[in-house]
């Protein structure tokens, strides 16, 4: 009786093994229905396996798949530890455009939980193939803060060679956007001790970007001084070396807004309005001001200008 019930569901296991089995499959054609099927299989797996478990039947039905199918071990159990998990990871780790990944994510939704989605983007964005691209392009309906702490969390779990890190860094602030800045803000902050190597990795790399005076870098200073004001003036506080360039860069600006002279080719490009408004951020903290003061009177700047500009 046993072995029929097996071999009544051995075909519907067989059609999800092909489906794990395909290398072109998802691919930039594949339609919402096909998603959605997959999907639905994948659920429909994980409930026959709990029935199987708890009727003691799971070697049984896997010496069937192995004898009507030569499949290896390992492979089965990646595919039948966690289906929906294995789909979903499948997605991601496609070459398939952007769009198709938000279809399949928002599918995702439609069948489980949130709280799901969370838990397995979190293990998935630790093993994730293609992590720069998805790090940078990954966008669903998921709500922007919860995105931004996976992004983050994922970023500074793979971060562990600071040449690897320079590298990754600089591609991602090449072509910077709000949410970019904010994930890395996000992980420079992070203070959970289980990521200290990433985020000294991060740190330094960070740095580095920012060491490179280039009329290029224009769009990441204008990003980076735009971030959250709380966020600024911790990032200033937990990174004294990131703090030092940052007023090395005001301090040049200084320069050129008191001389009134053209930003055009210049690194950075701050109206006397936006210097002021980023000086008085810092001077909110005492122990910044001073920093930067000290930093002024070091470049053998004006310092009547900068403390009468900091008022």
């Amino acid at each position: 009786m046993e072995t029929i019930v097996v071999h009544q569901f051995l075909d519907f296991f067989q059609d999800f093994i092909n489906l794990c089995l395909k290398h072109d499959w998802p691919s930039d054609t594949t339609t919402p229905e096909e998603f959605r099927n997959a999907f639905l299989i994948s659920q429909h797996i994980e409930k026959c396996l709990d029935k199987f478990h708890k009727r003691s039947l799971i070697d049984e039905l896997l010496s069937a798949i192995n004898k009507k199918q030569n499949t290896s071990s390992l492979f089965l159990k990646k595919c039948f530890s966690d289906p929906p998990k294995y789909i979903l990871k499948k997605i991601l780790n496609s070459s398939i455009n952007i769009t198709q990944v938000n279809v399949g994510i928002t599918i995702f939704l439609d069948l489980f939980s949130e709280q799901k989605l969370e838990d397995y983007l979190s293990d998935i964005m630790l093993e994730a193939a293609s992590k720069e691209t998805l790090l940078k392009n990954l966008k669903t309906e998921i709500p922007n803060e919860l995105l931004l702490e996976f992004k983050s969390k994922f970023l500074l779990s793979e971060l562990k060679d600071t040449d690897y890190a320079k590298k990754v860094i600089g591609n991602i602030l090449n072509t910077c956007t709000d949410n970019d800045m904010d994930m890395l803000i996000l992980s420079l902050l992070c203070k959970d001790l289980k990521y200290a190597q990433g985020l000294d990795v991060l740190s330094k790399a960070f740095v580095s970007y920012m060491t490179v005076r280039s009329v290029s870098r224009k769009s990441f200073w204008k990003l980076l001084f735009s971030i959250n004001e709380d966020n600024f003036l911790q990032l200033c506080l937990n990174h004294g070396d990131i703090f030092k360039l940052i007023s090395k860069a005001l301090i040049d600006s200084g320069k050129l807004v008191r001389e009134n002279m053209s930003m055009d080719y210049f690194y950075i490009e701050l109206t006397y309005s936006e210097l002021q408004s980023i000086t008085q951020t810092i001077c909110k903290n005492e122990n910044l001001k001073l920093d930067f003061l000290d930093q002024v009177l070091e470049s053998n700047e004006d310092f009547t200008f900068w403390n009468n500009f900091m008022s």
